[in-house]
């Protein structure tokens, strides 16, 4: 490993140390994302000192904005899922928010468009190289951390993650819910495939944004990219077998919905009402 990838690495332990020690801080965590976000691309990229002042301001000021506008509206639609979390949820009714919480990213990402058009379109030859190199050896650590996994493995992996994800807004499930786990990692293994290839495509895109980052309507790619993105979009090929996926994962999160007992759905309903509140005075916050 060279010096460089030490010092990732080192880096990267720090930080998550850190993040450990203040997980149960959301707002420490939210309130110093610029700086941190603004720490990172400066040891990737090695920002110049004319950059690493417009990336500060940009941060800063994506950061107001999203707490001005996007808080109050995350905190409007948990409100809005906690109150029909009494009841059984329909399938309109899951869909609308599935829709509602991505429209909520996509916002984000797209107030970012300008800011990352002035980085992109402000970086050298090496500080490019830096970028894409970056990334590229973050998606083979990764894909290369999922190929170690034998199927079997990665399909436990996956069913124990599902678990934990749905007790962390749920509290305990019951043994007779076990099955939806296994069904719901079963879907996702097939459909692995299919999301690889979208991924591939996505960051093939991505790559030739950076590379040709001087182009006059670069914002306007980017926001396509992004629209791509937050829909997991790819070309020809994938679009179906997606549509697929997307239905049986509703299906599977009505029927998990209705599967819910009485404590499990009032746990439900707290969790989504404490977020709801938390957000509400991270939003108000100066």
């Amino acid at each position: 490993m060279d010096k460089e990838r030490c010092r990732r690495c080192r880096i990267g332990w720090l930080v998550g140390c850190l993040l450990l020690l203040v997980g149960c801080t959301t707002e420490l965590a939210y309130n110093t994302l610029p700086f941190w976000s603004h720490y990172y691309l400066d040891d990737i990229i090695h920002l110049t000192p004319t950059q690493s002042r417009h990336v500060k301001a940009d941060l800063d000021a994506i950061q107001q904005w999203h707490r001005t506008h996007e808080l109050p509206r995350l905190a409007e639609q948990l409100g809005l899922l906690a109150a029909q979390s009494t009841e059984h949820q329909t399938w309109d009714q899951l869909r609308d928010h599935q829709t509602a919480f991505k429209a909520r990213l996509q916002a984000t990402l797209n107030e970012m468009v300008p800011a990352t058009t002035r980085l992109l379109q402000s970086l050298d030859d090496r500080q490019a190289e830096r970028l894409t190199q970056f990334l590229k050896e973050e998606i083979e650590d990764a894909q290369a951390r999922r190929d170690e996994e034998s199927p079997q493995s990665w399909l436990s992996d996956q069913e124990e993650e599902l678990e934990e994800r749905t007790e962390r807004w749920v509290g305990h499930t019951q043994d007779s819910q076990m099955p939806f786990y296994v069904e719901m990692a079963e879907y996702q293994q097939r459909a692995m495939p299919t999301f690889i290839k979208v991924r591939e495509q996505l960051q093939a895109r991505l790559f030739g944004l950076i590379e040709n980052r001087q182009q006059d309507d670069l914002d306007t790619q980017l926001y396509q990219w992004v629209d791509d993105l937050v829909a997991w979009r790819g070309g020809k090929g994938t679009q179906t077998d997606m549509a697929i996926y997307r239905s049986r994962r509703l299906d599977w999160l009505l029927r998990l919905d209705k599967s819910l007992n009485d404590d499990q759905r009032l746990h439900l309903m707290e969790e989504l009402q404490e977020w709801e509140s938390r957000l509400q005075e991270m939003a108000e916050q100066k």
